[in-house]
This record gives structure tokens, sequence and C-alpha cells, in this order.
């Protein structure tokens, strides 16, 4: 049986001639859901109780017309309103434009024609169960979405063993108490023994030690007066909201090192611990990372005593500010390059484009991780100037091989926008400014925001992006799937590319959840008519299950590392043939 016969359809007709007609022309038709009534306010009440997936409305009747009554339902249902058909013996335009403007689907003529009302109903319920369909589609992926970031987003906070927050989760909880707190103490615990028993029993032991240790920490804390965390495997954090000033803070410390008196049990294993800890506490001017800082550098040398920091420490707090103060100069001391990673297609093989990444080699500091120096560059508001000369850079390396004939028309090359970068109301302007000074083809030019950056400021966001989209630039979102677990977006804003992040793909071959996910953002992206890029693919396992998948692009380091523009144009001149020779 057909799907659209199971439909639940409405006749409203103020002849009962013609609901009869109806009734018995769809039940020979194999239609099982039929009701008829001859009354619109019949109708409306029926509609509002159950409501169905057709409704056959008559457009004169005594009362109340059928326009009325869908403007009526229109009003009240909204989004949920059921597929109308109007029945008309004749009609003139200005109804017809009306009808249609209240959301009608399609027109029936009377006397009826059989072939004719089961066509257009078959028309009409058929595109209703595919929307729906699109619509029960959507709402899988974002329960998948929100299913998987909120797996993703504990384990991102919790250390594996302990349970215990880890480092990044430290940081967020310890600069909430700062903003709501009174003095914050940092207690930097150094312990002494965990490795060294990893070593001689196995680390499987030294696991449950650290469990045995978490737990007797949890037991002697006074509800919400300490939290522990973990900041690597042998250095733990304390963080003591509302610290008691120095007479009772020192007895807390005090009655610390005396829980490590005693030896931890686990797995037949008795083990006594050693302890050094270090303390800082917050004042107007420190922040999250500071006091950690602090206390980590304050840590005494001798085991079982601690130490609070004191100015004599402050040079060796000042190397985060020393890398702040080489950045505002980098770019002057032409410090950053970029370099390519590959995209490949993955069907055929072919180089289809590339991302440009940023890299810093300082004089002083040697070769800077742009995990540490973008949110610095942010943070300072020097990312504005080093967007703007990665954007330049980006093009005019395009550009010079597209001219050279290195790549083709179809090539395109991607660089990364930040959210401080994406807020300033020329940035779209100026980028397709550049793009037609140089005579580029703009497809050949993609932009890549991260879901945290739209949100920043979703309108102006929209408004910078339908302008690029517009001039045919294309619109990537990086990272896809970690940020809001929301398809909202996809809606509203012209986005050309979803880029998979390599948090999914990592587990890809080994994860039935990742896969689901994975295979669902593919079939959502080619519903949203976008592309997918997929990041971080290490492994032949990988490519294979996202071209079964029906994954557009790859990037990653199976494939080529970033490489520098010397390197990569002789990558891309070989082509990737060895990857794609037994397809």
């Amino acid at each position: 049986m057909s799907a659209h016969l199971g439909a639940d359809v409405l006749i409203v007709d103020d002849n009962a001639v013609n609901v009869e007609l109806l009734e018995n022309l769809l039940e020979d038709a194999g239609y099982q859901q039929l009701e008829g009534v001859t009354s619109p306010f019949a109708a409306e009440s029926r509609i509002q109780q159950r409501c169905p997936d057709l409704v056959l409305l008559d457009i004169r009747m005594p009362g109340m017309d059928g326009l009325e009554l869908m403007q009526r339902l229109q009003t009240r249902l909204g989004e949920r309103m059921p597929a109308v058909i109007f029945l008309t013996a004749q009609i003139d335009e200005q109804t017809r434009y009306q009808a249609l403007s209240l959301g009608a689907q399609d027109f029936i003529t009377k006397p009826f024609d059989q072939t004719e009302v089961l066509q257009r109903m078959t028309n009409t319920l058929q595109q209703r169960l595919l929307l729906r369909e699109h619509s029960e589609k959507a709402d899988l992926m974002e329960q998948l979405v929100a299913q998987r970031t909120a797996e993703l987003h504990r384990q991102a906070r919790e250390d594996p063993v302990t349970r215990l927050p880890n480092r990044r989760a430290l940081l967020e909880i310890l600069q909430r108490h700062l903003h709501h707190s009174g003095p914050v103490a940092v207690l930097f615990l150094a312990l002494e023994g965990l490795e060294s028993s990893a070593r001689l029993h196995g680390y499987g032991v030294a696991d449950q030690l650290a469990q045995a240790l978490a737990q007797r920490l949890r037991e002697h804390s006074r509800p919400g007066a300490i939290i522990a965390g973990v900041w690597n495997s042998h250095e733990w954090l304390l963080i003591m909201p509302q610290w008691p000033g120095e007479a009772e803070g020192e007895r807390n410390l005090d009655s610390l090192l005396g829980l490590f008196h005693e030896p931890v049990q686990a797995g037949g294993v008795q083990l006594k611990l050693g302890v050094r800890i270090g303390v800082s506490i917050s004042d107007d001017r420190c922040d999250a990372e500071q006091l950690i800082r602090m206390s980590a550098l304050a840590l005494p040398q001798e085991s079982g005593h601690w130490q609070r920091y004191d100015a004599e420490l402050e040079q060796q707090l000042r190397q985060r500010q020393i890398m702040q103060d080489e950045l505002a100069d980098a770019l002057a001391a032409d410090e950053f390059q970029l370099v390519f990673q590959p995209k490949i297609d993955i069907n055929s093989g072919r180089l289809s484009g590339a991302e440009a990444l940023l890299r810093w080699h300082n004089k002083q500091l040697g070769q800077v991780s742009p995990v540490h120096f973008i949110p610095l560059a942010e943070a300072g508001g020097d990312i504005i100037a080093i967007g703007d000369w990665v954007q330049q850079q980006a093009l005019q390396h395009v550009n010079a091989w597209y001219r050279a004939g290195k790549v083709d028309n179809d090539f395109t090359l991607a660089f990364n926008v930040s959210s401080v970068q994406l807020m300033q109301p020329t940035f779209a302007e100026r980028l397709i400014e550049q793009i037609a000074a140089l005579q580029l083809p703009p497809a050949m030019v993609e932009v890549e925001v991260t879901e945290s950056g739209l949100m920043d400021d979703v309108e102006l966001a929209r408004a910078q992006l339908e302008t690029l989209a517009d001039a045919g630039v294309g619109v990537a979102i990086d990272d896809f799937g970690t940020g809001y677990s929301s398809l909202s977006y996809l809606k509203s804003l012209p986005v050309s590319v979803l880029k998979i992040d390599r948090a999914f793909i990592r587990e890809l071959h080994l994860s039935s959840q990742d896969q689901r996910l994975v295979e669902t953002v593919i079939d959502m992206a080619r519903h949203f008519e976008c592309k997918t890029v997929a990041e971080g693919v290490d492994q032949v396992e990988q490519m294979d299950m996202l071209r079964r998948m029906g994954c557009d692009q790859v990037q990653g380091f199976l494939l080529s590392p970033p490489l520098r523009e010397k390197a990569f144009l002789q990558l891309a001149q070989l082509g990737f043939d060895h990857l794609f020779q037994d397809e």
C-alpha cells in the first residue's frame, strides 16, 4: 500500500452530495482514513482536536467560507497547519491569489474528475510526506548532535581515571568563582609516588591508587569548600572559594597535608604518597590562569610542606607577557608564514582545494603553536591585523597559482576567520574588494568560521556571510558539531561547506555512535546542498568509511600534513594516485 493512502483526509463541503461523492471516490482508490463534514465550524473543531494530513475544503460555504476558515486555522496552528486543497466550481483570479497567499497547495474543480482528484491529492500528500521525512531527519540530527556534544563536553572536562575535573574544567570553575566569590585560594598539589608506582606495579594499579586518593579528598572536603581536579597525572589542583584568612587557612593546609600521612590502598598495594603544595590567593588583578601559574611557581622543594606565592616569583610570571609582547611585533618582524594542507576529492583523488594555516616562529620563543598565540591575539586585539595579513597572503598565493596554471579555477583556498574579524562591519566588503582587484574568481576563495564565532552576533554574522555568498565566496563551518548543537543557522545562513570536526573522525572506524553522527551530518548537508569535508583523516579505514557514507572531501595526515608553498605545489603536481590506485 502506498504511504499516502494511509493519510488522514478531511472533506469539508456544505453540499452533502459532494462529500459523499468524494468519500466514495477516495474509498474506491484505497484511502482508509476519511471523514466528511458539511459545516465549516465542525471542521474547525475537528482540525483543532485532531489535525489531519490533508483538508479538501470548499471555498464557498454559508456562515464562514473556506478562505476565512483557513485564515483562522493559520492563526491558531501556524507551522502545524495541514495541507489544504480547495474545492471550487469557479474561481476568480483575486480569490485564487488570496487562497494561495494563505498557503493553499492546490485546487480541484467541480464537477469532480476522478483522475484529476486522485492525482492532485497524491502530489500534495507525497510532498507532505517528504517534508515530514526531512523534518524527522533534522530532529534526529539535532538529537544525535546533542547527545554526542554532551558526551564530548563531559569527556573534555573530566579526568578519565579519577572523574575529577580536568585542566579545562578547572580553569572554567576557577574563573567562575573569581567572579562570584570572595578571595579564592588555589592549591597546586605535586604528588610524589604515583609515577614510580606505575612503573613498579603497572598503570592499572596506579590508576586505582589515584581513584582512592580522589575519594579520600572528596570525603574530607567541606561541601562547596574544596574542588579537586587533575592538572596532569601527578599534579592536581584544589580550589578553595572564600579563603578564610591566614590563621584558619593555614590550619586547612596543615589538615590537607595530614591526609597524606596515611598510606593509600588499592589493587592489593599500599602506598604512601608524598605531596608538595603551592598556594596562591586571588586579588582584583588575577585571572584564573595567572592564579594557577602562581600556585605552581610557589611549590616548595621539600616534600610534606606548603608554600605561598610571594612577589619574589614575579619574574617567572612574566613569561606569558613576553609572548604577548613578542606577538605584537611579529608582523613587523616578518615572523609569520602560511602553510597549506591539501583537501582531496574523496572519489576521484583529485586535489580540490587547500586550507591555509598560520604559523609563527619567534627568534626568542621559537616555534609557537597557534593554540597558544591565537587566543592571546584575540584577547589583545592583535588578531585584526594578523587576520588581515592572512587574508591578503592567502589571496596572493591562490592568485599566483591560478595565473601560473598551477591550479584550475575549480580549486578553492580556505582560510580561517576569527569571531573578532567577523564582527568587523566592513570585513565582507573589504574581502570582496581585494578579490575583485586581483580579478580572481570568487569561488576560488572560502572563509572558515566556527559555530561559536557565529553566535557572538548572529545578525551581523548573517549580514557579513550573505554579502560574501552573494559575491560567490564560499562559506564553511569549521569544527561542525562541537558548538551549539543546532541546525537552525543552516536554514538562515548561506553555508556552502560543513567541516566535520576531527573529534568525530578520530574513532570513526571504531565507534558506531560516531558513524551514525557523521552519516547523519553528511545526509543533512546533502539536504541543505552543502559539501562535507572531513578533518583529521589519518587512516585508510576512516577514508574508506567516509567514501561509503558519501563525504565529498577529506584532509588529514593520511594525505598530507600542512606544507610550505613549494612542497605543496610539488605534491599537487604529483597527485594522490597512490592512495586511490585500488579504487
